[in-house]
């Protein structure tokens, strides 16, 4: 499918549409997360390989327009999101057909998605680099959903020095992630 858009895009003229290595390692990265989103946005499969091939077509054609330091998966979800809101326009008569508002909407729960499962990798990745004593506190107030007198109980200490360790943690938690998702953004569309 990739193929075939590259190849279009070249057919129209080969000196103005150069696709570098680096974007065109980028856009094969993300195909399988590009029809994926491609295919909760629409019905059925057919039509979302059909979009999937227009929307590598049009990235292909705007590959000058790529920002390098951008965020690549955002901004190819951005165009696939058009040329599905484009196919529901041309196939109105169809008998299942979503709205430009629907698909919007969910459009949008997909990307919160993928932010939602880096946040959550960098959440990991901090918790793991916590200090054992935090760890165990973390684990049982997160995890175990244990109350404050749980721990105090576990742990051997008073009430006002778990509640004052819990809030270092979460500012220390929030602090890391903070750190650790622009990397893990790269790192996603690698």
């Amino acid at each position: 499918m990739l193929t075939s858009a590259i190849e279009q895009s070249h057919n129209i003229n080969v000196s103005e549409n150069y696709i570098s290595f680096d974007f065109s390692q980028k856009l094969v990265r993300i195909q399988r997360a590009l029809y994926s989103y491609i295919l909760c946005l629409l019905p059925n499969r057919t039509d979302a390989e059909d979009v999937l091939q227009e929307t590598n077509l049009v990235l292909c054609k705007k590959f000058h327009e790529y920002d390098e330091t951008g965020n690549f998966q955002a901004w190819a979800f951005r165009i696939a999101k058009f040329q599905v809101m484009a196919h529901l326009t041309r196939y109105r008569r169809s008998k299942i057909c979503f709205s430009n508002e629907l698909v919007e909407s969910l459009a949008e729960e997909e990307y919160d998605q993928s932010q939602l499962k880096l946040s959550q990798k960098a959440l990991q990745l901090c918790y793991e680099e916590l200090p054992s004593h935090m760890k165990d506190i973390a684990r049982l107030r997160f995890k175990d959903e244990s109350s404050l007198k749980e721990i105090c109980k576990k742990v051997g200490r008073p009430i006002g020095s778990v509640s004052a360790t819990l809030h270092r943690i979460r500012a220390w938690l929030l602090r890391c992630v903070k750190q650790k998702l622009p990397a893990l953004e790269i790192e996603s569309e690698i």
